[in-house]
């Protein structure tokens, strides 16, 4: 091949790098506006499975469990806030 060829095949790869980093900031400036509406439904549609203390920290302390039933279950997956500090706790003896 003629150095013509090299030439042009090295500058096609020049900046390969750059141009890559500016596709994914690209990428990104678009996605970012979703983050306001993807992290908070996905919040809402989880929180039943998060445990009780991520559950209060995530409304910064606002969560109450509902245990008003004599009848649940005390099982170790339940937080010690659950079982005895509650407004009405799980085992109301310690």
């Amino acid at each position: 091949m003629t150095k013509a060829v090299y030439y042009k095949l090295w500058a096609m790869t020049a900046g390969w790098t750059q141009r890559k980093n500016y596709g994914w900031y690209q990428v990104y400036s678009r996605l970012a506006p979703w983050c306001y509406v993807a992290v908070p439904g996905a919040a809402w549609f989880t929180f039943g499975w998060w445990s009780d203390d991520w559950k209060k920290t995530a409304t910064l302390g606002l969560y109450e469990p509902p245990l008003i039933h004599w009848d649940s279950n005390m099982t170790n997956a339940r937080s010690d806030f659950v079982k005895y500090h509650a407004q009405y706790p799980g085992i109301p003896y310690k």
